[in-house]
């Protein structure tokens, strides 16, 4: 682990991301907005063990995203933004997997993640440490070292203490569906939303939700699921809306120093 500074693109990267945040041009608050939408359900379907060396695969549904983990994990503490050295890429990696846990109950942190379908450049995960001490969140699709580097940042506030284990793998995903009316069908991934995403009715139900249904619920209430035939109803499922992920704009300056940018 270092605290070596940032490359210089790599900084602006990061800042310009948070810096979008609360914007539609932000990469973390799209994902956070599509999270939030496919939040019916969904939980179930999280990745569970994706650094600890067997590959990981959720379910056996279109669309399912498989990891498998290379070589050694590196564990770390630490307080403030910092650089995590996983050694060499090897040939056939293509994410970094990372389990990345709060340890103080202020601040925030934030690391980029692979590109998107139809993205122009990285997505970002991010986690508001305020009042969630002790939290972990799994990233399986962190962006890897740039090329000629070792490392992968995680920036935070200057006195967030977090740890971190991460490892780099390989991840791969199956087809969606394609059902009668031509309609697509199964797990949201790298490559955007399937027309119908997997979701499990409030009477224990699973089917698929509309993505367009959720889209365009700005309110709390029901949502119907149906079979992949997205005809066929099986159930209705509650819909919640909770609230972005807020940063602190005052994280920015500090994220970056010497890379020209900070006020």
């Amino acid at each position: 682990m270092s605290t070596t500074e940032m490359n210089t693109n790599f900084a602006q990267g990061v800042r310009a991301e948070l810096a979008a945040i609360g914007t539609k041009d932000s990469g973390l608050q799209r994902h956070q907005r599509r999270a939030r939408r496919l939040a019916v359900g969904l939980g179930a379907l999280a990745l569970v063990g994706a650094t600890t060396g067997a590959a990981v695969v959720v379910y056996n549904l279109p669309g399912t995203t498989s990891v498998a983990p290379i070589g050694s994990s590196v564990s770390t503490t630490t307080t403030g933004t910092a650089n995590i050295d996983l050694g060499p890429v090897p040939a056939n990696a293509t994410v970094v997997v990372i389990d990345l846990t709060c340890i103080s109950d202020n601040g925030q942190l934030a690391l980029l993640t692979a590109p998107s379908t139809g993205s122009t450049g990285p997505d970002g995960r991010g986690m508001n440490c305020a009042g969630n001490d002790g939290g972990t969140i799994r990233v399986d699709d962190g962006l890897l070292p740039q090329a000629g580097s070792t490392t992968v940042t995680v920036t935070a506030d200057p006195h967030t203490t977090w740890k971190a284990t991460a490892q780099y793998a390989t991840s791969t995903i199956t087809e969606w569906g394609v059902n009668s009316a031509g309609q697509t069908f199964g797990l949201p991934n790298v490559h955007g939303v399937p027309d119908l995403t997997h979701a499990k009715a409030s009477n224990g139900e699973w089917g698929y939700v509309y993505i367009r249904e959720l889209q365009g619920m700005e309110e709390e209430g029901f949502i119907s699921v149906y079979k992949a035939d997205g005809t066929t109803i099986v159930g209705q499922q509650a819909f919640h809306v909770s609230a972005n992920i807020p940063v602190d704009e005052t994280i920015i300056p500090h994220l970056v120093p010497g890379d020209g940018l900070s006020k």
